[in-house]
């Protein structure tokens, strides 16, 4: 009898480190904040050579200073989110180059990180929340 006590509390205690040992970390957690609202400010590339800024009311811009291109040179867009957290940006070039669509998978959105794909130019971007 002793012995089937002993069996048994060594299993669940091997039961009780599987699962915490495979469970999710608080910090994998999703936000419950909408991604339409996270993305709202301004975000850099970790080495600055590009920029992006998003407003509220879906407008932004963005320019890349490793190109000699500044804030007040930039391009801007309109954007939004659909319900599948897919990012959409309409690009108006200057110089009359016209606008172009960019379809963007969102991969990461949280209040410091903000990773994305862009399929028309096949580039990621990883960007820092700029305060």
């Amino acid at each position: 009898m002793k012995k089937s006590i002993t069996l048994l509390v060594a299993a669940m205690v091997v039961v009780t480190l599987m699962t915490v040992s495979c469970s999710k970390k608080d910090d994998d957690a999703t936000s419950s904040t909408p991604y339409s609202e996270l993305i709202v400010g301004r975000w850099r590339t970790a080495d600055s050579g590009h920029f992006e800024v998003y407003n509220a009311n879906g407008t932004g811009k963005m320019w890349d200073p490793a190109d000699d291109v500044l804030e007040e040179e930039a391009d801007t867009f309109d954007w939004s989110i659909d319900s599948n957290n897919n990012l959409t940006q309409t690009v108006h070039f200057q110089g009359n180059q016209g606008d172009v669509p960019q379809y963007c998978n969102i991969l990461i959105l949280n209040e410091t990180t903000f990773k994305y794909n862009n399929e028309g130019w096949r580039a990621e971007y990883t960007m820092i929340r700029v305060n």
